[in-house]
């Protein structure tokens, strides 16, 4: 009898997301120059998610139509990624994941049009082998091309245009030159959808200058070559999205959409965005009881996890509606109306210093 009340009880509260973003793992095989992953290596804890933690999220599925395996590693890695993609097909969900490529061999690639994934996400740091291999080390641009190609073609046997292929282009200083050929690359592999985003967690110093709203009196030309290939793009029916290329310090359109989705680490961890996933302040040298760092406008801060409840002993409905959530929500509230004085008060203290915050 108490369980069926409490199940009520789930039903009646229960949130209608956008999607939800599931880390599978923190395991990666490559090596690129801006991630924690290779910036913290020799302290980095790499983590599975288990199918039988996974398959605690079932019940939540009903939340969302959309459910995302991604987080701080290469999804492909979890030698479970089939099963549970299977699972959220079963349940009726669609079903996407981010991926450097290397892994997407001929048997994988079946794997995945027979499963019927509906996204894969492809990780870009260039047009060239020379520029995205520099940046993204332990890829390799020439086999990702290949792998994507042998993909459209298997596609195209099967007569299916899924999983529909995303490109997702990390914009820095050094490579922004190349996105001119991004739409030539975009037909050549049979993507439809290409977003592209800011370098937004900056672990060394270092990369402050690779940012690309840090060079202020550039943003004018950066915004009109990322409008005119927009532009072009509409043409070719290509979806073209880009964050930035600038920064407002009065924003408060954080970029996760945390009022209506949520990610959920590679230990059942509920959290906001990825950003302030508990796993990254593990990741500290022996003995060191204080957390990793990154640079924001130039000054270093430490990485603060968060996270308001574990699904390994609580719903995702009763941690969602938590008090302490809801009001980190409610901050960015579209609906309600800030003065600028009032911002920086009543920002939460992990969203004060970081550049999603100000629209990047």
């Amino acid at each position: 009898m108490f369980k069926w009340f409490k199940k009520q009880l789930d039903k009646i509260g229960s949130p209608t997301l956008d999607w939800v973003q599931v880390e599978i793992t923190t395991h990666c095989n490559g090596a690129c120059i801006y991630c924690p992953h290779t910036l913290m290596k020799n302290r980095w804890t790499s983590k599975q998610m288990p199918i039988k933690l996974f398959h605690k999220l079932i019940p939540f599925l009903k939340y969302t139509d959309m459910v995302y395996l991604q987080g701080w590693g290469e999804p492909l890695l979890n030698n479970d990624i089939f099963e549970m993609i299977r699972i959220c097909k079963d349940q009726g969900k669609c079903v996407g994941f981010t991926t450097n490529g290397m892994l997407l061999t001929e048997e994988t690639i079946r794997k995945l049009v027979d499963l019927e994934l509906d996204i894969i996400g492809i990780s870009l740091a260039g047009t060239t082998a020379t520029t995205h291999n520099r940046i993204r080390k332990g890829t390799d641009f020439n086999k990702l091309v290949s792998n994507l190609e042998l993909l459209s073609k298997i596609k195209a046997e099967r007569k299916t245009n899924v999983p529909a292929v995303h490109l997702a282009y990390l914009m820095l200083m050094s490579n922004f030159h190349e996105l001119k050929e991004i739409l030539t690359l975009a037909k050549k592999v049979g993507a439809k959808q290409i977003v592209i985003s800011n370098l937004t967690l900056i672990i060394e110093t270092k990369l402050f200058s690779e940012a690309i709203f840090n060079d202020t009196e550039e943003i004018d030309y950066y915004s009109s070559i990322l409008k005119e290939i927009k532009d072009k793009a509409a043409i070719e029916n290509i979806i073209f999205d880009y964050h930035g290329p600038g920064i407002d310090d009065a924003s408060l359109r954080c970029r996760e959409n945390i009022l209506h989705a949520c990610v959920i680490n590679v230990e059942g961890e509920v959290v906001p965005c990825v950003l302030i996933d508990p796993v990254l302040c593990e990741n500290r040298e022996p003995g060191d009881s204080n957390p990793p760092c990154y640079i924001f406008k130039g000054q270093s801060f430490p990485i603060r996890g968060i996270s308001f409840g574990n699904i390994r002993n609580e719903s995702l409905t009763h941690i969602w509606n938590k008090k302490e959530y809801s009001g980190f929500r409610e901050f960015f509230n579209p609906n309600i109306t800030r003065s600028s004085k009032q911002i920086l008060p009543e920002t939460p203290q992990c969203c004060i210093t970081c550049y999603k915050r100000l629209g990047a």
